[in-house]
């Protein structure tokens, strides 16, 4: 537990802290959330115990809930566009495209209303940085590249060229993807696309 909440506060922002920093209201931000405007936590932890000492025992229960450091970004343009989510969802699918643009990626079909609904749900920012659009984009994108160059790791072996896109590839995720939480670690795309990738076809260390 200790390993997961050290993850946390490394790598999110409590509620209290978003709303201190942000300036926003749990009331406003619940509403955005309800609509459909900002996202929903992508860690949400319940605690229960007890505490023990001389005066007695007493039973504790808490529980918070845990956002992406991007989140600021995205509620300080929610602030500017008064959490109007058709303009906030224009918003996330510009910033979108304009992430696989910088990949200089052949096209490529996304899947943009469930893109939508998976970072309204909080997902992304278990698996991304900073859970903005722009990197939700590229790590969507270079996953797909590895798995298609390496045949999803079960090919035998790569031509030059093929492992040097490779490398450009892993590099960027390793950039745009986050560390995963110690329990979520070994079953990651991290643990896949970039450790194990890696290690089977360019000989670096994970």
């Amino acid at each position: 537990m200790e390993d997961l909440l050290d993850y946390l506060r490394a790598h999110f922002l409590a509620e209290p802290e978003l709303l201190a920093r942000s300036g926003v209201s749990l009331e406003t931000l619940r509403g955005w959330q309800r609509a459909g405007a900002a996202p929903w936590p992508s860690y949400r932890l319940t605690l229960a115990g007890e505490a023990a000492s001389c005066m007695g025992v007493a039973a504790l229960s808490a529980e918070s809930a845990w956002y992406p450091r991007g989140m600021l970004c995205w509620l300080g343009q929610a602030l500017a566009w008064d959490g109007d989510p058709e303009r906030l969802r224009a918003g996330f699918e510009r910033e979108w495209r304009a992430g696989l643009a910088a990949l200089e990626l052949p096209p490529a079909e996304a899947d943009l209303p469930a893109a939508w609904r998976d970072f309204l749900a909080g997902g992304y920012g278990v698996c991304t940085r900073d859970g903005l659009p722009a990197q939700i984009a590229q790590k969507e994108a270079l996953v797909s590249l590895i798995d298609a160059l390496t045949e999803r790791q079960s090919r035998s072996g790569l031509e030059p060229a093929q492992r040097e896109r490779l490398a450009r590839a892993v590099a960027w995720l390793d950039a745009v993807a986050a560390p995963f939480a110690p329990h979520e670690r070994a079953a990651s795309s991290s643990a896949r696309c970039v450790e194990l990738t890696r290690r089977l076809y360019l000989m670096e260390a994970a």
